[in-house]
C-alpha cells in the first residue's frame, strides 16, 4: 500500500473529509518500533488509510499497519478516531486535536477513541489529556490498549500535526479556538511566558532568569505554564494583550486561546525550524502577524549532540528591547537591556551545564 499524504495548504478547507467504517478493528501499537505499527481495519479485515497518523512531516506518516489481530475488547456505538495521543505536551496539542474538528459535524458520536505511542503509558497519557477536553467539552475518550473491535468509527481526515502540518486546517482553526471561546479572561494584560519552570534539557535561552527580570522591570508578568492548570493558562491567555515568549510549546495553546486582538513576540532559543513554523501557526490561527525576535550573539551547546534542544541561543538584548519598542510591546522610555558581560556569561554557562550534567562549550 502506497503511504497516503496531507496537503500542505493550510487553507484547504476539510469540507466533509471524514470516513464512517462500520465494524472496524483497532490495532494499538505493541512494540518500539518507529514508524509505529498500529492502525484501522474495516470489517474484511483490509487497512483504512484514512487512519495513517502524521507527526511532523505532512508525506511521511508516523504510523504503518500491524498484521490483522482478534479483537478483544469491543467499543458499542459510534466513536471518532482521533489518532494518537502523545505524552509530549506540544505533539499532544497539536496531534491529538488533529481531528476533532469533525466533532461539529458528525452526529451520535459518543466518544473519541486514541492510540498511545508504546513508549508512553496509556493511563498517563489519557490524565495528561484530560485537562485540554474537559475545557474543550469534549465526549469521554478512551485510549485502547488491547486490538478493538468498534460499532461506527469515525475517521475523520487528520488537519493539523507538527512542522508540516502546524498551520492546520481553516475547520480545525476555527474548532479550537471555538471550543475556548468560553473562557473567561483572568489575568494580566502584557505576559512574558518563560522556559525556566521546564528542566533544562527540554531547551531554553541561555540566562533565561535574567531575560526575566528585563520583562518584569518593563511591566510584564512572567508566566512559568507549568505552575497552573490548564484552565487557569487558557484564562491568561485570553486576557492577554500583549504577549512574549520563549519559543515552545505553551505557544500552541496561545494559539487556540488568545483573542485575536493579542500581539504576539517570539524569541527564537535553538538551531530549528520550529521556530518559523511556531510563527507562521501563530499568525494562521490569530490572522495577525507576529514579531519574531530571531537575534542572537551567540551559542552555547553540547557538543556533539544534534538534539537541537542542547543548543542554547543568547539572545541579543539591545535588539530585542528596540524591536520591541518599535512594535509596541515595551515604552520608549525603556533602559537599556545590554548583553552579557564575560563574567555573567560563564556563570550563565555554568548553571546550565550543572542543570543539564554534560559540558558545554
Amino acid at each position: 500500500m502506497q503511504p497516503q499524504t496531507l496537503p500542505h495548504d493550510p487553507d484547504l478547507p476539510l469540507g466533509t473529509r471524514w470516513r464512517i467504517v462500520p465494524n472496524a478493528l483497532l490495532v494499538p501499537p505493541a512494540g518500539p518500533e518507529r514508524p509505529q505499527p498500529c492502525g484501522v481495519f474495516d470489517a474484511d479485515g483490509a487497512p483504512v488509510p484514512e487512519s495513517l497518523c502524521f507527526s511532523d512531516s505532512a508525506t511521511v506518516p508516523a504510523t504503518v499497519f500491524p498484521a490483522v489481530a482478534a479483537a478483544t475488547e469491543r467499543l458499542e456505538g459510534r466513536w471518532l478516531f482521533g489518532g494518537v495521543l502523545s505524552g509530549h505536551f506540544g505533539h499532544m496539542l497539536c496531534e491529538a486535536t488533529a481531528r476533532l474538528w469533525a466533532l461539529d459535524r458528525v452526529e451520535r458520536v459518543q466518544g473519541i477513541v486514541f492510540f498511545a505511542r508504546p513508549f508512553d503509558k496509556a493511563r498517563r497519557v489519557a490524565k495528561g489529556f484530560a485537562p485540554l477536553a474537559k475545557v474543550m467539552g469534549l465526549p469521554p475518550v478512551r485510549v485502547v490498549t488491547q486490538p478493538s473491535a468498534c460499532d461506527d468509527l469515525v475517521i475523520p481526515e487528520q488537519g493539523f500535526g507538527a512542522g508540516d502540518l502546524l498551520g492546520a486546517r481553516p475547520e480545525v482553526r476555527a474548532f479550537l479556538r471555538g471550543r475556548l471561546a468560553h473562557v473567561a479572561p483572568d489575568g494580566a494584560a502584557r505576559i512574558y511566558i518563560t522556559r525556566s519552570g521546564q528542566p533544562a534539557r527540554r531547551g531554553a535561552i541561555l540566562d533565561e532568569p535574567g531575560v526575566e527580570a528585563l520583562f518584569a522591570a518593563a511591566g510584564y508578568q512572567v508566566i512559568r505554564p507549568e505552575d497552573h492548570d490548564l484552565a487557569r493558562q487558557v484564562a491568561m491567555f485570553r486576557a492577554a494583550t500583549h504577549v512574549v515568549a520563549t519559543e515552545g510549546s505553551p505557544l500552541h495553546l496561545l494559539s487556540f486561546a488568545a483573542p485575536e486582538a493579542c500581539r504576539v513576540a517570539v524569541i527564537r532559543r535553538r538551531d530549528a525550524p520550529s521556530f518559523g513554523q511556531i510563527c507562521d501557526s501563530l499568525e494562521r490561527f490569530l490572522g495577525a502577524p507576529v514579531l519574531r525576535l530571531p537575534a542572537f550573539t551567540g551559542v552555547t551547546a553540547v557538543e556533539g549532540s544534534r538534539n537541537p534542544n542542547l543548543t542554547f541561543f543568547e539572545p541579543d538584548r539591545p535588539a530585542l528591547r528596540d524591536a520591541l519598542i518599535r512594535q509596541g510591546f515595551l515604552p520608549a522610555g525603556t533602559p537599556e537591556w545590554p548583553d552579557l558581560d564575560a563574567g555573567a556569561r560563564q556563570a550563565a554557562v555554568l548553571r546550565l551545564q550543572e542543570a543539564i550534567g554534560q559540558p558545554l562549550r
